[in-house]
């Protein structure tokens, strides 16, 4: 299974896991549960809203894996929050 490395920008500071995500899984089916293992360790997102995934200056598509958007094992993904205008 490929690990990722994720800095999630939290309200005690930035805080970096690797984190197991499979070749054909997305965004959408596995973030919940690692913001849930986030706020199990005492660390929340900073800010309100929702969810953004950033790798190389691009958002993610929550619904598409993330091999298939040119994200590679090992790579750096920022999980920050973006509020939606609407």
């Amino acid at each position: 299974m490929p690990k990722y490395q994720i800095l999630f920008d939290t309200v005690r500071a930035e805080q970096k896991f690797t984190v197991d995500i499979d070749d054909d899984e997305t965004l959408d089916a596995v973030l919940d549960e690692i913001l849930f293992e986030l706020r199990e360790r005492g660390d929340y997102l900073k800010g309100d809203g929702q969810p953004q995934v950033v790798w190389n200056g691009q958002s993610l598509d929550f619904a598409s894996p993330l091999t298939g958007q040119g994200v590679r094992p090992n790579d750096i993904l920022r999980v920050s929050t973006i509020v939606l205008n609407g």
